[in-house]
């Protein structure tokens, strides 16, 4: 496949690199000259394990060249890569122009043509980029235009020092895109069957990136915050991080990222405060794990506000333990919310199988009078479920009159026209 590359910084140069090594015939483009002229002679402009070699192998196959024009790439490729610069104002957000640039250049080349191309980009993008910005800017400016274009977004997910083993042995391959037939782009992305292709659509593909970043950024933030800590306490730093990683069930796993109800029970809200209260006497400034209480009442603040938007008074909580398969409601922010509400005069049923009524007499006796024990009756009784643990099979079940349902138990429930997901 004939691939052309705009942009020959770190992603671009990767992708020529790891490309031609699989056979295909690759054209680089940038509009600085002198990236174009190092590339020619089979060097990397940046410092990358292996890429120089690829490269250097890639130049005597004839697999590799490189230019400055833009419609030359254009008119010679099958396959567009977009992997130009988006950098950051100073407000944060997204520098888009030299998209707008490169997106602008590819439509005028295509202008009065018929060739049939696949456009796909890797530049890292805000969510809506492809379909709202990207799509409109090329329709604008193809004029006379009698082929196609396939238009898709495959995020990268690249590590500085391990780029060409990450694309090599990705642990998954994503392509967004709304367009039908992309067998091109599938064909060129099917090069180690090992590695899952996901598709989806492009807001989707482009939002992952940040994802993956932040989690990231929010890993490395963490460590750093926590044992400064511990180093103030005179802690054996390596042994602690050691014991922590040996935890693979909880702490190296999928536990805890799925999104859905704000934490609570008995230990996290409880040692988060505690260990705050560590940093403040010794004077720490730890920004992460002040903020994480915070945060974790914002998230609960907003299933209220979403219950409120509902504009209906009569409300079913389905489960308000902190979490399924216990009975323990010790700051259960589902048992929060439902007082906030009785203050505002909310009508509240609560219905949980897994409660111990008797405790429950003992330390929430003005809540008793809402405790519901049979599920179809609560329902026939209510305007909005509220459904925070696993029983949405059974409200579904018993959901005859369909009335509305807000789950935070999971998201995406399919084939629910009367369900609000909290995620």
């Amino acid at each position: 496949m004939k691939i052309g590359i705009f942009g020959l910084d770190y992603v671009g140069i990767i992708n020529a690199a790891c490309f031609t090594k699989l056979g295909h015939n690759v054209i680089g483009c940038d509009i600085k000259e002198q990236k174009v002229e190092i590339l020619k002679k089979g060097m990397s402009p940046i410092y990358e394990p292996n890429v120089n070699e690829l490269l250097k192998e890639a130049l005597d196959k004839g697999l590799l060249s490189a230019t400055t024009n833009a419609t030359e790439v254009v008119l010679k490729s099958d396959l567009l890569l977009i992997c130009v610069g988006t950098p950051s104002f100073e407000t944060g957000e997204v520098n888009l122009d030299f998209i707008f640039n490169t997106t602008k250049e590819i439509a005028l080349a295509l202008s009065g043509t018929d060739k049939k191309i696949s456009i796909v980009y890797r530049s890292t993008m805000p969510p809506n980029t492809t379909e709202d910005f990207i799509r409109k800017i090329l329709d604008q400016n193809l004029k006379n235009f009698k082929g196609n274009y396939k238009l898709a977004f495959y995020p990268e997910f690249l590590r500085e020092g391990k780029a060409v083993d990450d694309f090599f042995n990705a642990p998954r391959i994503v392509i967004g895109s709304e367009d039908n037939n992309i067998d091109l782009i599938q064909e060129l992305l099917s090069y180690n069957n090992q590695i899952p292709i996901v598709r989806t659509n492009t807001v989707t593909a482009e939002f992952v990136k940040y994802v993956d970043n932040c989690y990231h950024a929010l890993k490395v933030a963490y460590v750093n915050e926590i044992y400064e800590i511990g180093k103030q306490y005179n802690v054996n730093i390596k042994l602690a991080n050691d014991i922590f990683l040996l935890d693979r069930s909880l702490n190296i796993s999928t536990a805890y990222l799925k999104p859905g109800l704000p934490f609570g029970g008995s230990c996290l809200p409880k040692d988060l405060r505690a260990i705050t209260a560590m940093a403040r006497k010794k004077k720490l400034d730890l920004p992460l794990l002040s903020s994480l209480l915070r945060s974790n009442q914002s998230s609960l603040l907003r299933l209220k506000d979403l219950i409120k938007a509902t504009q209906k008074r009569k409300i079913l909580f389905v489960g308000f333990t902190f979490k399924n398969f216990t009975d323990d409601y010790r700051e259960s922010p589902i048992l929060n919310l439902i007082e906030d509400l009785i203050k505002e005069q909310y009508m509240i049923n609560i219905y949980d199988p897994d409660i111990n009524l008797i405790n429950f007499r003992i330390d929430k006796p003005s809540l008793l009078r809402s405790m519901e024990t049979d599920l179809s009756s609560a329902i026939n009784n209510v305007e909005v479920i509220v459904v925070s643990k696993r029983f949405m099979k059974e409200v579904v079940q018993n959901n005859l009159a369909k009335k509305l349902i807000i789950n935070c138990s999971g998201y995406n429930e399919v084939g629910l026209e009367n369900c609000i997901n909290l995620y």
